[in-house]
């Protein structure tokens, strides 16, 4: 059970132990004796259980190298999901940049010709309303002359009928009768 080595060691270790504590090099108070105590059991423990040990802390550390490796796995899949999740958020930027340069100039585009369209509209309708009004405007006149003439014709025979009195007065009348035929016209127009 124990070799002759480990005998002269054991021994040693006693020996040693005597002289020290007979000639008061090793004073025995309450922290000698807990130091002593606490460096048996860990000798003890390290010969009689000390494979034990090993084997269990071997164990353990394989047990966190695995888990540390599969924690180190996780994390570099989780930095490629969000780097792949950028290059797809950074490639949309890109994409609605276009998009937005694309809108404006599509809407400074419609804008411009929206405009011309609205002119063109604009001026189409005045244009068609001053072509209404010059019709309007000559039918008018037309109409003016032809009451103008019908009223002189029968104011002066009018005249010379009932004053038959030559050809100067007839002038006359004929001065007088268009100078009251705008304002008969207009009577008439306001009354129709």
């Amino acid at each position: 059970m124990f070799s002759n080595e480990k005998l002269r060691f054991y021994l040693f270790i006693f020996l040693a132990f005597s002289v020290l504590s007979s000639k008061n090099i090793l004073i025995y108070n309450e922290e000698t004796l807990v130091a002593l105590s606490f460096f048996c059991f860990i000798f003890f423990v390290l010969h009689y259980f000390g494979n034990t040990i090993k084997d269990s802390l071997n164990e353990r550390s394989q047990v966190i190298g695995e888990e540390l490796q599969n924690f180190l796995i996780l994390q570099e899949n989780s930095f490629q999901e969000v780097l792949t999740l950028h290059q797809k958020v950074s490639g949309l930027l890109k994409v609605l940049g276009v998009l937005n340069a694309f809108t404006k100039n599509e809407l400074n585009a419609l804008n411009i010709s929206g405009d011309k369209e609205l002119k063109n509209m604009f001026h189409f309708r005045i244009q068609n309303k001053l072509k209404t009004l010059a019709f309007s405007k000559l039918m008018m006149q037309q109409k003016l002359q032809y009451l103008l003439s019908e009223k002189i014709l029968s104011t002066v025979l009018v005249a010379f009928s009932k004053k038959n009195q030559g050809a100067a007065k007839l002038a006359a009348f004929q001065n007088e009768a268009i100078k009251n035929a705008p304002n008969s016209l207009v009577l008439k127009g306001q009354k129709n």
